[in-house]
């Protein structure tokens, strides 16, 4: 096997690279994933027979609101341009990182791959979700042509060291940081966006590198959740923050921030059939990523 991975840094390449360590690939820094001919002769020069696509803008939602055009523009390019290369090279197992924000936003939960497609997904999270839902359908087209074996991760909010920090974080990296300024800097309360009654499926991302690639050696199916498969509030994800970093002070729930969709539960049944098992507890995760975020949170990822 011969592992190639573009968008080798940030929270998922850093990691992937450390489960796979003599991985290839290639980032912002020493490719050009925007480039059609650059992205083909890159990947078929060393024809990888294992390509995982990670190279994307994602943010949270803010970000999302900010920049919806540019997200959409630049994330359909980047995809469809390694797609290409990699039918170019032959390239038999290909892992595209999906997301749970692709899910209806009125439908059954927990939600199963089965219901991707049986409605709209929330209207905030378009810019991230259709690109993503575009590539999972053109994993599988290459399936029935080519008779090859690419697949989708399906993944929840994942969170751990190398992740994102500042206004475009996601969920639990955005949390993060505001622990740790408000332990550096004394401060006597902490702004939480929205109720904190919204809920999540939230998962370390030691764990869910080890889900990816299972679906991505897996013959049996081309889409599925990478999840923990229970829900978390958001205000339970601040009182465990609060025990991790021992901050004293008060949380100031703001209702007038956008806080996105009220729930989401993801169903891991097909995960947990192919073997996955989670090595962390949550306040294990927590307690090592607020370390890191101590440590190095006012870096960009």
């Amino acid at each position: 096997m011969k592992y190639y991975i573009a968008g080798d840094r940030g929270l998922v390449g850093t990691w992937y690279k450390k489960l796979i360590p003599d991985a290839e690939g290639g980032n912002t820094q020493n490719a050009n994933y925007t480039s059609r001919i650059s992205t083909k002769q890159d990947i078929h020069i060393k024809k990888p027979t294992h390509v995982v696509i990670n190279a994307a803008t994602v943010g949270g939602l803010q970000e999302d609101l900010d920049k919806s055009f540019e997200l959409m523009i630049k994330n359909l390019t980047i995809q469809n341009n390694i797609f290409e290369a990699c039918r170019f090279a032959r390239t038999d197992r290909v892992l595209l990182q999906g997301s749970t924000c692709s899910y209806p936003e009125i439908g059954e939960q927990p939600y199963k791959e089965t219901q991707l497609l049986q409605g709209e997904p929330y209207s905030t999270y378009f810019p991230t979700a259709l690109p993503k839902l575009m590539g999972m359908y053109q994993c599988r087209a290459s399936n029935e042509k080519y008779d090859t074996h690419w697949r989708t991760a399906i993944n929840t909010n994942m969170f751990g060291p190398h992740d994102r920090v500042g206004e475009h974080a996601h969920v639990i990296g955005a949390l993060m940081q505001k622990f740790v300024d408000a332990c550096k800097n004394n401060s006597d309360s902490i702004e939480i966006w929205g109720s904190g009654n919204q809920s999540r499926d939230i998962l370390y991302i030691e764990d869910a590198v080890e889900a990816m690639d299972i679906i991505l050696n897996n013959d049996k199916y081309d889409t599925v959740n990478v999840a923990s498969g229970f829900e978390i509030s958001i205000r339970e994800i601040a009182e465990l923050l609060i025990k991790v970093s021992g901050y004293k002070g008060k949380l100031w729930f703001n209702t007038d921030r956008p806080e996105g969709i009220k729930n989401r539960a993801i169903d891991n049944s097909r995960l947990k059939e192919l073997g996955w098992v989670p090595k962390y507890s949550m306040e294990d995760a927590f307690a090592k990523t607020y370390k890191w975020y101590y440590d190095n949170g006012t870096q960009e990822a």
